[in-house]
């Protein structure tokens, strides 16, 4: 008894003299114990069979080892519980699994549930990590339950232990009969009435709370006075491991808030702290679910929390819904923190995140098992295509145009036909099933054929398309599928057409793609079923009310009874509210079910915290057996516009709070594959401009992708979508077909909250009435397009809610820069659709000239868009916002635009060059003025001096201004490797600014910049300057130095390539020979009078950490398919080097920057490949060194290196070096050429005039007949209006003018009217097109919008391919007065 009052006097003791820890305190803590670096899987399960959790990480006998749990099961109810694994590893990244330690019992009350915890671990940070022994004994908490399933509770605490002195094999511990802890226990508290979790003990030498073992655990309990539910860390203390006495003060941390996690404690003693790495769940407060942190005590007791950046989040595939449940440790000096990761496919394995770059885990979660009750086959791979002759192996999303836009001329894309062929083998044949195949992109008609079956011909273009295809699978046996994707010139009934061949010459601004661009499934379903985009969830403007409309059909012969359920869950799988109503549907009948429910104080979506509900919409048949099952997200927000509410407020608001739109704009375009936009590379676009700050976005001009709207919804980054781009046929096939796929694009995408606007048109040339049809068919598809979501036009165009004004002021002549702000807050702009600047990347001059006529160099384009994020940010309490052109540069077919790029050897095009990237995705200087102004330090440091495309800036020493783009608080700026001489600290002066250190001296080749956030040192960057004096401490810039190029022992080198660069001899002496044509080739091998190295060699002149051979890793090739090398060699096995740089992504940045995904590539040898999604940045970081190795038997007499498949950016290489084990094989000395890269880098062209462009063979040239010259009947007058001469139609019923043309070849050609109508309403008249012979073509009636004050132009085609020859377009009416035409031009 008195040992027992002398034990609670001591706690009573300990907690009423507790010391507190300081956040500060913490701070240093933090610096510490941080692991920015994700290294990626570690554990994986191989099936998705089971699921791994709960790591614990120990050292004995000089190897590492890891305890972890198995659940055995695919969901919560299917598997028996948990059991204890081991494994084991060198280097604590790749482990091997062991076996079990803790198995499945039958009959005792922990026989299903047994996961593990060893104890009694060394807790000293950086410690030797090993378990101690008691009583020669090793020891292990567990927990414990009897009952199957996924933590079925109760749970209690069991003990094991094992007396084998060599813990690192797989054999069974022992374990107690009975728990040593448990909820039933007459002490048992209340923070653990409702089960127990995990545990772990610890020896406690110094007994702080009175005896010598202490056990943390965690435990689910209902607060007794709140009735909060959750999880809070509870502590219990023994003398012998196996009588526990709870301490009295329990729970010793947690958090208050309903439903909150807070457990799995791991405690470590960092100097007189001790820390308790921990994982949070469901905290309301944050954006992501599960989450590890920490806190500090000084007495095993008093906890104090960490407020600051947590320790590992959610923030990869395959850890995206949980990245939790801790165990770190310290070796070598590297910290390694190893948790849990749960993606939302539920798939569970263990991970770890680093303290230092350690590379990226090759270890991946099996592939996930779909979970609905559709069967979905991906019919993306295998597939066979020919245009002309040669037959290609694809897949799919493919784009035969891929490069022939980017040749300098007018019209260079590719148009034709291409066929496209696969087989498959259907999933065996299932009672009551249907059949479907989904296109979501063909260009730009498609005709399908399945075994022999061919279908009606269809416009594809940019929206989805389904086939019912029951009649013609052949389920269980190999099926052919056969498309025909036909993209002609001349594209006149579809609102997507390409900009060399569009109704304006170059105005629909883009190419369009030619074949199979989107993916394509097999769907297999009920024969009754929710059909495709069949349910439309809103709410009200109040957001208290949820309507749900369901789409079914029938597709069986007999009637049925159904019932439909749509029953809503938030994030975390609660019901909502479940909605059900019995439905009668006869044999092939389509019926929409509306219903609707209040919904309470639901969360919003918004752009901190896009928060996402999930419908599912089931069809119950018979049995009450769900038969047919569809999920939707959908996010509950409300948006409010001024054009839509007349207060005089022009501000956007959105959840009643105003929010300043910072957007850019982004064409789907990238070099090499146009429009063919993988997955990853959907991904990574949306990343990148959500990196660089932007909160909006515009898919100019047509619609994109539909990964792109699930990412937006996902990022909370607002969307305005578009349907197309100024082009007007006035012809029924174009209103049908404009109209049909309007629906179906506003079907797509209306559930999306992120979608604020429907974008009909840009520079929209679409008449009123027809704007107006559209604008209603869209707001009766969209009830929130009444008084939430605005229908807009864009810098042109009636019949919608908003024709959003552009303003280009700086850049075209629109209006004055200076003057900005001014113009954006007038009541008729308040929302800028597009501004933006030319500019040739590399293209520099000391002096900013913002004449319209300036150079384009990249600080004029930088200096413009600055100050219109100034002058912009300056009235953000009285405008909407703005959206920046265009985030990376794309082709634009039907113009002259060849400077992207200040060197020659990079001028391709036509591109429209205000990219804030490149075509190739290299960042521009613009690209670091944005993310320093709109991404906040304390999401990631960044540091960008301007500019590393500058190299030869100076020729000697000189007084210069150097400016830096940093969202820094503070930046200090040095002239030499180190912190030494010192160029002075200048202070964030907030958006719209940037850091300049005016006439300073710069004497030495390094500049560094070092940016501080909060006091401390986050970021640096530092940029080489060539022709100056070589800094003091240079030397310090070789970091890292790992022996790469050193040659390997015992072979013979063969080859070695300086990919993109000249010979070249490394530090050991080794001679790399120069890359030319004898040895690669890239796309332009492809095609006639265009160089061989035409934009597919940049080079960096950073430093390159890991190697003094900078220039060998700096220059390097770039591309996609069409990049290849090819090395004679006789046949036998080698040994092939590969060496890589990340160049461009990571520029500036801190270890809080996240650029995996940006560049994914696989590289082939002859065919086979040898690295599969190499991602460099994931594997090295930026500016690294990495070497690749692989090895290869080499048959035909030559090695082809080639990247048959790039899912994201471009591929790229800076060296090559193939061996031999055969000392007697030797290889052809190449021949090679007097080509040196060094000079190309030197040959620049400021802007190129037009006789070095290349003549353009394939542009359709028009030809204009004027009105004067024409045949005129009835009443008429000449005109001159605007200086241009015309004919004016006079009052009668027989006015009539008449064209005579001569056609060349065969082809439909453009008819486009410049006329006037001075009339106050559209004029409707009648269009015949006749053959010199009379015989009538096309008889249309055409409708002339009014236009009293200028020419305009409306354009009609010849309806079908005509033959050479003269023919006859005549215009007549009997009220037509007041029409005016200029001329006839035809294309």
């Amino acid at each position: 008894m008195r040992k027992i009052f002398t034990h609670v006097l001591l706690l009573i003791c300990i907690f009423t003299n507790a010391q507190e820890v300081s956040q500060q305190k913490m701070a240093e803590i933090y610096e510490q114990v941080k692991t920015p670096y994700k290294f990626g899987l570690v554990i994986a399960p191989d099936n998705n069979n089971y699921k791994i959790d709960c790591p614990t990480v120990f050292q004995h006998n000089n190897k590492w080892y890891m305890t972890y749990v198995i659940y055995n099961g695919k969901t919560g109810t299917d598997g028996r519980g948990y059991e204890t694994w081991l494994a084991t590893s060198d280097d604590l990244l790749r482990w091997k699994s062991l076996g079990r330690l803790l198995s499945f019992k039958n009959g005792t009350w922990d026989q299903s549930q047994r996961g593990g915890f060893p104890a009694l671990p060394d807790m000293t940070w950086g410690g030797s990590y090993e378990l101690q022994t008691w009583k020669g004994k090793y020891w292990m908490t567990y927990i414990g339950g009897e009952n199957s399933g996924y933590e079925k509770g109760p749970l209690s605490i069991g003990l094991a232990w094992t007396s084998k002195k060599n813990i690192g094999k797989a054999l069974e511990w022992e374990s107690a009969v009975n728990p040593i802890l448990s909820i039933k226990d007459k002490d048992a508290q209340w923070f653990e009435n409702l089960t127990q979790y995990k545990s772990t003990i610890y020896w406690d030498r110094k007994k702080t709370l009175g005896e010598p073992f202490v056990m943390y655990y965690n435990a689910g309990g209902i607060h007794p006075e709140t009735k909060l539910k959750g999880e809070r860390i509870g502590i219990a203390t023994s003398k012998d491991m196996k009588k526990w006495t709870r301490y009295p003060g329990n729970p010793v941390f947690g958090h208050e808030i309903q439903g909150m996690i807070t457990g799995d404690a791991q405690i470590q003693q960092i100097g007189d702290l001790y820390v308790m790495f921990y994982f949070s769940a469901f905290n309301a407060n944050k954006p992501y679910k599960a989450y590890n942190t920490f806190a500090c005590s000084y007495d095993l007791i008093h906890w104090y929390d960490w407020q600051g950046s947590d320790l590992i989040i959610p923030s990869k595939g395959y850890d995206n819904l949980f990245a939790h449940k801790s165990y770190v440790v310290k070796h070598k000096g590297i910290v390694y923190h190893f948790y849990c990761a749960v993606n939302k496919n539920d798939q569970r394995g263990i991970a770890v995140a680093t303290s230092k770059p350690m590379g990226r885990s090759a270890l991946h979660f099996p592939e996930p098992e779909l979970k609905q009750r559709r069967n979905i086959v991906n019919l993306n791979t295998g597939w066979k295509t020919w245009m002309d002759k040669d037959t290609f192996k694809v897949n799919i999303p493919h784009n035969w145009d891929d490069y022939y836009g980017y040749r300098q001329l007018t019209h260079g894309n590719l148009h034709g036909t291409a066929t496209y062929t696969k087989t498959f083998t259907a999933p065996a044949a299932e009672a009551n099933k249907q059949y479907f195949i989904r296109f979501e992109g063909v260009g730009t008609y498609a005709t399908v054929t399945l075994n022999g079956k061919t279908y009606t011909r269809f416009p594809s273009g940019r929206t989805t398309k389904t086939l019912d295809v029951s009649k013609e699978i052949k389920p269980g046996k190999l099926n052919t599928l056969t498309v025909v994707a036909e993209h002609p010139e001349m594209i006149a009934d579809m609102p997507w057409v390409c900009g060399g061949c569009s109704s304006e010459w170059g105005f629909s601004e883009g190419s369009q793609p030619l074949g199979i661009f989107r993916p394509v499934i097999l769907e297999i379903t009920d024969k009754v079923r929710i059909e495709p985009f069949g349910v439309h969830i809103w709410h009200n403007d109040n957001a208290d009310t949820v309507y749900i409309e369901t789409e079914l059909k029938n597709y069986s012969t007999e009637p049925v009874e159904l019932e439909l359920v749509n029953k809503l869950n938030n994030e975390d799988g609660q019901a909502v509210f479940r909605l059900a109503e019995k439905v009668s549907l006869n044999a092939g009948e389509t019926k929409t079910i509306r219903q609707h429910s209040a919904i309470q104080n639901p969360v919003r979506w918004s752009i901190e915290k896009p928060y996402l509900y999930k419908l599912a919409s089931m069809i119950k048949r018979g049995n009450n057996v769900t038969t047919d099952e569809i999920a939707t997200d959908f996010g509950i927000r409300t948006i409010s516009w001024p054009v839509k509410r007349n207060d005089n407020d022009g501000r956007f608001y959105l959840n009643n709070k105003p929010v300043f739109i910072n957007g850019t704009c982004e064409y789907e375009h990238q070099f090499g594959q146009s429009h063919a936009f993988s997955p990853e590379q959907v991904s990574a676009r949306v990343k990148q401009i959500r990196a660089a700050g932007f909160n909006a976005f515009r898919d100019a001009h047509q619609p994109h992708n539909l990964e792109y709207q699930r990412l937006l919804d996902e990022n909370g980054i607002l969307f305005w979508t578009q349907l197309s781009a100024h082009v007007w046929y006035d012809t029924p096939e174009f209103r049908n077909n404009f109209k049909m796929l309007l629906r179906q694009w506003v079907k797509e995408r209306r559930n999306s909250p992120s979608v604020i606007m429907w974008g009909l048109q840009n520079e929209s040339v679409l008449p009123t009435d027809f704007a107006e049809e559209c604008s209603n068919i869209i707001r009766e598809m969209d009830p929130t397009a009444n008084k939430m979501r605005v229908i807009t036009t864009c810098n042109g165009g009636t019949g919608t809610d908003w024709d959003v004004v552009q303003n280009w002021s700086g850049t075209y002549n629109s209006g004055v820069l200076e003057k900005y702000n001014n113009e954006l807050s007038q009541k008729n702009q308040l929302l800028n659709g597009e501004y933006g600047a030319w500019r040739s990347i590399g293209y520099h001059t000391e002096k900013v000239d913002l004449n319209l006529n300036g150079a384009w160099t990249e600080s004029r384009a930088s200096k413009v868009l600055e100050t219109k994020i100034k002058l912009a940010e300056s009235v953000k309490d009285s405008v909407c916002g703005q959206f920046q052109w265009i985030y990376s540069s794309h082709d634009n077919p039907g113009r002259r635009q060849p400077d992207e790029a200040h060197r020659t050897i990079d001028k391709v095009g036509p591109f429209n060059h205000k990219g804030l990237v490149t075509p190739w995705e290299e960042p521009t200087d613009a690209y670091y003025l944005y993310k320093a102004n709109y991404v906040p330090a304390s999401k990631e440091p960044m540091l960008y001096l301007i500019s590393h495309t500058w190299p030869n800036r100076f020729t000697k020493r000189t007084r210069a201004t150097v400016e830096a783009y940093s969202n820094c608080d503070s930046v200090k700026l040095y002239n030499d490797a180190i912190d030494s001489v010192y160029l002075g600290k200048k202070k964030n002066n907030g958006r719209g600014s940037h850091f300049m250190w005016e006439h300073r001296d710069i004497r030495y080749n390094v500049l560094r910049a070092v940016g501080y956030y909060g006091g401390k040192a986050v970021t640096e960057d530092v940029i080489i300057l060539n022709n100056l004096e070589k800094a003091p401490h240079f030397n310090a810039l070789y970091t890292q130095e790992n022996a790469v190029l050193k040659a390997e022992p015992g072979y013979k080198y063969l080859y070695r390539l300086n990919c993109g660069g000249d010979e070249y001899k490394d530090e050991y002496g080794q001679l790399w020979m120069k890359d030319d044509t004898a040895f690669s080739k890239s796309w332009t091998n492809d095609f006639k009078n265009l160089h061989p190295y035409l934009a597919s060699q940049r080079l960096t002149y950073d430093p390159i950490k890991g190697t003094k051979d900078w220039s060998l890793f700096g220059n390097f090739r770039y591309g996609r398919h069409k990049l290849n090398f090819t090395f004679p060699l006789p046949d036998g096995n080698y040994r092939i080097e590969l060496y890589f740089t990340e160049p461009w992504h990571g520029t500036g940045g801190s270890e809080k920057t996240d650029c995996e995904g940006l560049r994914i590539f696989d590289v082939a040898v002859n065919d086979s490949v040898v690295l599969n999604d190499l991602d460099i940045w994931a594997e090295s970081g930026h500016d690294n060194a990495l070497k690749k190795v692989v090895y290869a038997n080499i048959k035909g007499g030559k090695l082809t290196l080639s990247f048959p498949e790039v899912k994201a950016g471009q591929a790229l290489i800076s060296a090559i070096a193939i061996a031999t084990a055969n000392n007697a094989i030797t290889v052809p000395i190449q021949q090679q050429s007097s080509w040196s890269w060094h000079k190309v880098d030197t040959l620049v062209l400021d802007k190129t005039p037009k006789e070095l462009l290349p003549e353009d063979k394939n542009a359709r040239k028009s030809i204009i007949y004027e009105a004067e010259s024409a045949l005129l009947k009835g009443k008429f007058e000449k005109v001159v209006v605007r200086k241009k001469d015309g004919i004016k139609l006079g009052k009668g019923k027989n006015n009539s003018i008449q064209w005579t043309i001569n056609t060349g070849l065969a082809q439909v050609y453009a008819l486009r009217f410049n006329y006037m109508n001075t009339s106050t309403n559209p004029i409707k008249a009648r269009m015949r097109f006749l053959t010199a012979n009379g015989t009538l073509l096309r008889d249309d009636e055409i409708t002339f919008p009014v236009a009293p004050e200028k020419w305009k132009q409306i354009s009609t085609t010849t309806g079908a391919y005509i033959n050479a020859g003269k023919y006859f377009v005549e215009i007549s009416g009997e009220n037509i007065d007041g029409l005016n035409f200029e001329s006839l031009e035809i294309q």
